[in-house]
């Protein structure tokens, strides 16, 4: 017996799987849609964030860390719209897509994890779109007033029920103070708080930035959200669990990211957490940058910023909420920084229910 959340790893990044092997297509040909896929326009507001932040953190020199930088093409808008290029270090576990990256030929350093960066001091910035809900999950539901475990049978794509794999599951629940009601299914994803540990080994000062779909922990286990958020794409359609099992290597598998549980996780590991919003708030300031880039040229690459300037509809669809703008959240984290100096606007942290 396999726990589901082992499968799940195989099925992506064993040397078969889905990432790793090369098998993920992404764009309206492939299998999903990322922002990435608009074009430049997620790029371009990034950088002049990016931008704007070293100014703040006058790091010397500045780098920018893109984990799970997929085949370089959000790697290569951000250069693109940089005035001058930054340290730049993409991180990508698959060795098929580290490949494709190095064919672009940027001026970038390319790694595998961040075991690899250990013995470096770095400040700047470390930022990840849509990685966290690509973890293994571990699926658990409350049987008999127990916590069980989800497993894949040898030869078998269907889900067997015993006992949890490891105490961290039964823990991940006590420190939220959340006990599932009798017959709930749901996941639990460990592995961000083994990435969140590793981010802050390397990051010495400066932020984090995290973006993908989620929501707080209150909402992600509310009693009406009995079958979790587990799931797979295909050819841009949704495949249930059991469609997910059957294609295994052939499908993205993803799952929603408990934005709670990834701050908590953060905070044991050193950082802040220093703000949570919707995307759509948070690329704002790509644009307010934007134009005191228009005032002030000598400090951002004014070709960048007549385009964000008039805005087309890759920029409506980032930037709305009828697009991706209220999809997806962004969570940033502080390391070694006076969270009185940074501060953000439109801040939802307090709905992340930290005090727990």
């Amino acid at each position: 017996m396999t726990s589901l959340a082992q499968f799940m790893e195989d099925a992506l990044y064993g040397s078969n799987g889905y990432y790793s092997a090369g098998h993920a297509q992404t764009g309206t040909c492939g299998d999903y849609f990322t922002a990435p896929e608009t074009g430049d326009a997620f790029g371009r507001l990034l950088a002049a964030i990016f931008q704007q932040w070293e100014l703040r953190l006058s790091a010397n020199p500045f780098h920018l860390i893109e984990v799970g930088a997929g085949e370089g093409r959000l790697t290569r808008a951000i250069l693109k719209a940089s005035e001058k290029p930054p340290a730049y270090l993409a991180i990508e576990r698959s060795a098929a897509r580290r490949e494709k990256i190095r064919l672009l030929n940027l001026p970038i350093q390319i790694f595998s994890d961040f075991s690899e960066l250990k013995n470096k001091s770095i400040a700047g910035v470390i930022f990840a779109n849509e990685l966290i809900d690509a973890f293994p999950v571990h699926r658990v539901r409350m049987k008999n007033g127990k916590l069980e475990e989800a497993y894949v049978g040898s030869g078998e794509m269907s889900l067997g029920w015993s006992g949890t794999s490891t105490p961290r599951l039964a823990a991940y629940f006590d420190r939220l103070k959340i006990i599932l009601p009798e017959g709930y299914e749901t996941e639990v994803n460990l592995g961000m708080a083994d990435w969140v540990h590793d981010a802050s080994i390397v990051l010495k000062r400066g932020l984090i930035v995290l973006i993908d779909y989620g929501r707080p922990a209150w909402d992600y286990y509310a009693e009406e959200r009995t079958g979790g958020t587990l799931r797979g794409f295909k050819d841009h359609r949704v495949l249930g669990l059991s469609e997910l099992l059957a294609a295994g290597s052939q499908a993205d598998w993803t799952s929603d990211v408990d934005f709670t549980s990834l701050a908590l996780d953060a905070k044991e590991a050193g950082l802040e957490p220093l703000a949570f919003m919707e995307m759509g708030t948070f690329l704002k300031m790509g644009m307010q940058n934007a134009e005191c880039g228009v005032r002030n040229k000598n400090k951002f690459p004014s070709a960048a910023y007549s385009e964000i300037r008039t805005p087309n509809s890759a920029f409506k669809y980032l930037l709305h909420p009828d697009g991706l703008g209220a999809q997806f959240h962004v969570l940033i984290l502080g390391k070694n920084l006076d969270s009185r100096e940074w501060t953000f606007e439109h801040n939802l942290i307090g709905r992340l229910g930290l005090s727990v």
